[in-house]
């Protein structure tokens, strides 16, 4: 169905403890919201794929693993676009390359948000504020 069919345009938001069980959630109730909001599967799969990896880069690099902090979706529907925020309060870190050149196991998760988005913006924090936002931008008609 197309953007004129889809039925609500109620906002989502999530604040889970950034640990590793709380992906599986986040991603359940992201994937109903788009469910609900009737946006075309494969769209729907890319959207949900780009916001895990976002929301996994917060549980694994914002947080000690001793003291997990919150992670923060924000999902809304803006004509024919997705836009969706993912925030942490932690501590960003610049991704290290594989050693040696190597290509790594690890450390895709922006180059596949940036893929899958139309326009992709990182907030990187500051002393005096910490964490990150991701906001990224879903067109869902070419």
């Amino acid at each position: 169905m197309g953007i004129t069919g889809m039925m609500s345009t109620v906002p989502l938001r999530i604040e889970a403890t950034a640990r590793a069980q709380a992906v599986a959630n986040i991603r359940s109730a992201v994937r109903a919201w788009l469910t609900s909001r009737e946006v075309p599967g494969e769209r729907a799969e890319e959207i949900l794929l780009a916001v895990s990896e976002a929301v996994t880069n917060s549980v694994e690099h914002a947080y000690p693993p001793d003291a997990p902090g919150v992670v923060i979706i924000d999902a809304e529907v803006a004509g024919g676009t997705i836009r969706v925020s993912v925030a942490d309060h932690g501590h960003w870190r610049e991704p290290v390359p594989a050693a040696g050149g190597k290509i790594g196991l690890r450390g895709r998760g922006l180059n596949i948000v940036r893929a899958l988005a139309t326009r992709l913006r990182i907030h990187h924090g500051t002393d005096g504020a910490h964490g990150t936002t991701i906001e990224a931008e879903f067109h869902l008609t070419d």
